[in-house]
């Protein structure tokens, strides 16, 4: 009986508490009311000096959380979890994974540091999930891993035998080859990386350093390279893999009514000598992560709670910044890929060149604190909310002193709580991590949805403000070029947010913009998310790792 395992460095527990993080989100959307297993990290940190303590892994297969629909949505899902020992947690996550691998594949490489003992921890971990995986792995099984934690996983798997189709997904950006070339343990993890089935990357110009990468590193491994086309029709595919999976009742994610590949570009398949038993094929291609639409415009609609009746009506158009107060939303990690301070610079520079809109004008900067066990982050925490008081103390009325550092709740993000100007402050700034519900709500009040990343795997901060919208009166989406969304989001205002003048004038062009513009905009990226939604990606990506 086939089932689908999903190895992810989080796992979203069937309870109600919101979790940051898009990549925990997005697999729990995925995995609701399907069938399968979902191994990884509970979280849990044990504080021991013995090395040869095995982590236990704790099976639950029933859901725990209170509300009725969760426990039903989720009853089919065995959560398969450990804790991380001390020195795991160290040279393995903050480490390897997070000191190292994701300022690399952000291009960050001038802030990486690693201890001797960090890479040994992270192929440690990796080897410890493999060998869990080989406990459990049933002949039919396809085992589904997800993002850098994990790099290494099919190699162990390999050498333990394992002949189960095994693919991953970079959540992430996969850098150029330049990159690459700045770490000495490069060779090794592309070598690793390899003996997947499929390799997936969130867009093409990913897959393109993916293959230039592979090309460099394993060049003496190399014994064809076929660049896929639909030689094998849509139909031929489809029924390809449903035979494969009707074979069981279990069906692991109920994708075998429609495995028709979406409209996107090809990828590559690969094979290479890897020192198996027989060449080794690694399928390499684009699957641009989708969300589900459908969700969040019900819960914008539900959140009867949050969208007082004065906001449910159409609002005016917005041109006159004199007579309607207007409200920016970002919504980040506090990660140097986000370009926060970047986004707080250009914002400064906006007030100062429009003095006009002072006391009419607030952006609202919800920003999860991460990985504060790391210096370089907790340095950048700090200049992040030192910039936010100086910006708020800049543009404070003389003799206001502000250092409010925190949305209580939902209500200080309406419009209506900060539409006198007696009480306005630049930058509203919160550490609270709302419920997925109540940011929706907070992103159909905003006008603009302003996403100033410099290295971003996809950002589906940018996809849902688009879904959250009221179609009568959208807001809009500031976009940065180097997010992941950007490629396929170019009816959004795309910005550079390297460069000031372009995030100012984006900025102005996003605040005067016309409703039938707004309209316009808003529709053309609207029918994209549902094109190419949450089911498609997850469809594209197992149609390639089951055929």
């Amino acid at each position: 009986m086939s089932r689908l395992i999903v190895l992810s460095n989080r796992v979203k527990m069937p309870d109600n508490n919101p979790m940051a993080g898009g990549l925990a989100v997005a697999l729990h959307d995925m995995l609701i009311g399907n069938s399968g297993i979902w191994m990884g990290w509970n979280g849990d940190i044990v504080d021991t000096c013995d090395d040869s303590v095995d982590n236990e892994f704790n099976c639950d297969g029933q859901a725990t959380a209170t509300d009725a629909d969760v426990q039903v949505a989720n009853k089919n899902i065995t959560y398969m979890t450990t804790a991380l020992t001390s020195k795991q947690y160290q040279h393995f996550y903050c480490g390897f994974a997070n000191n190292v691998l994701w300022l690399l594949l952000h291009e960050q490489a001038h802030l990486i540091s690693q201890a001797p003992e960090d890479y040994a921890g992270y192929q440690a971990v990796n080897q410890l999930f493999a060998k869990q995986l080989k406990k459990i792995i049933q002949p039919d099984d396809v085992i589904w891993v997800h993002d850098y934690h994990f790099l290494s996983v099919a190699y162990y798997c390999r050498q333990l035998g394992l002949n189960n189709r095994i693919g991953l997904f970079l959540h992430i950006p996969f850098a150029p080859l330049t990159f690459w070339q700045k770490l000495d343990q490069s060779p090794e993890l592309i070598k690793h990386l390899a003996h997947y089935d499929v390799f997936g990357t969130q867009t093409e110009q990913d897959k393109e350093n993916c293959l230039a990468v592979f090309n460099h590193y394993l060049k003496d491994s190399y014994l064809n390279t076929r660049h896929l086309t639909d030689s094998m029709s849509k139909t031929d595919s489809m029924l390809k893999t449903n035979n494969m999976l009707k074979e069981s009742t279990n069906n692991p994610a109920h994708i075998a009514q429609n495995f028709a590949k979406s409209n996107r570009s090809t990828g590559a398949q690969l094979e290479l000598n890897l020192d198996l038993d027989a060449p080794h094929h690694i399928m390499i291609d684009a699957y641009p992560i989708g969300i589900d639409v459908d969700k969040i415009q019900q819960q914008v609609i539900n959140s009867s709670s949050y969208l007082s009746s004065q906001y449910k009506r159409q609002m005016p158009e917005k041109t006159d910044i004199k007579t309607a107060v207007q409200q920016i939303i970002a919504v980040d990690r506090i990660d140097y890929s986000k370009g926060l301070l970047e986004r707080f610079s250009a914002y400064r520079q906006f007030l100062q060149q429009y003095p006009a809109y002072q006391n009419q004008l607030k952006l609202i900067q919800i920003a999860c604190p991460s990985r504060l066990d790391l210096p370089v982050y907790q340095q950048l925490y700090d200049d992040v909310r030192q910039t936010v008081h100086e910006v708020n103390q800049q543009f404070s009325p003389i003799g206001v002193q502000s250092d409010a550092f925190k949305i209580d709740d939902l209500e200080d993000c309406k419009l209506d709580t900060f539409g006198s100007t007696n009480n306005w402050q630049a930058i509203t700034y919160s550490e609270n991590v709302l419920s997925h519900g109540e940011l929706m709500a907070a992103f159909w009040y905003s006008d603009i949805g302003w996403v100033n990343s410099l290295k971003d795997g996809m950002n589906l901060v940018a996809k849902e403000y688009i879904a959250a919208q009221n179609p009568d009166n959208p807001g809009v989406l500031l976009l940065s070029d180097y997010a992941g969304a950007a490629e396929q989001m170019q009816a959004a205002v795309i910005i550079d947010p390297h460069n000031p003048k372009s995030i100012v004038k984006g900025l102005k062009t996003a605040l005067t913009m016309p409703l039938k513009e707004r309209k316009s905009r808003y529709q053309t990226l609207l029918q994209g998310l549902w094109e190419y939604d949450l089911q498609a990606w997850q469809q594209d990506f197992l149609e390639d790792l089951y055929r």
